[in-house]
């Protein structure tokens, strides 16, 4: 089993309100849609002293998996104070646990919500931390299609079909394809399922060390 609620922003987001219309997404498709994607461990949270409407969390960033130049040490994350906002509730008081956290960039901060994929990083499976590591990276070309209700087809051979959700599973993330697979592809511009136990383990993503 997988234990992940991993939610995904559909909307505009802006400095004080967020669309907190949420869809489900595989692990590849929320790294490639992801402006930031870290390991980190929460060490601190506050009021912003910019902003009271905002929630300020300290972070120690471990792993930069994505982000653009100039963030290669991320210590600070942004979300809206309430929940009634979309404001992102950190429950966890272990401040040596490492969570997988997918943000994005608004007025050169990093910001957060309800909807972000935010997990701890010892519950995803070891195919799933390939995938952050090195798989989804090359493979963003690639396009995940969710099928909810069959019947279901791709619209392109860049894509593959994502069917967990008609396995009725308990969880969205305990199925076979997202805690397995990758979306990849085959060299002839063909997109496949692809196990990432069977790939070539090459880490790529930063070390950051205090």
């Amino acid at each position: 089993m997988f234990p992940l609620v991993v939610l995904l922003v559909l909307g505009c987001l802006s400095q004080e309100a967020w669309s907190c219309s949420c869809g489900i997404r595989h692990p590849q498709s929320v790294y490639c849609d992801s402006a930031i994607v870290i390991r980190a461990k929460f060490v601190g949270q506050k009021i912003s002293e910019k902003n009271n409407h905002r929630v300020h969390y300290q972070i120690k960033t471990t792993k930069v998996f994505k982000a653009p130049e100039g963030y290669d040490d991320i210590q600070d994350l942004y979300t809206a104070v309430s929940e009634s906002m979309c404001g992102y509730q950190h429950t966890s008081t272990n401040k040596s646990e490492e969570f997988i956290i997918a943000g994005h960039i608004v007025d050169d901060d990093v910001f957060i919500n309800s909807c972000s994929f935010i997990a701890s990083w010892a519950s995803m499976t070891y195919c799933q931390k390939r995938g952050f590591i090195h798989a989804y990276a090359k493979n963003c070309d690639c396009k995940i299609k969710q099928c909810s209700v069959p019947p279901c087809e791709i619209d392109d051979d860049r894509q593959c079909l994502w069917t967990d959700h008609l396995t009725r599973q308990k969880r969205a993330y305990s199925g076979h394809q997202a805690a397995n697979l990758a979306c990849v592809s085959n060299g002839n511009g063909l997109c496949i399922w692809d196990s990432l136990k069977s790939r070539i383990y090459s880490p790529t993503a930063k070390s950051v060390t205090k």
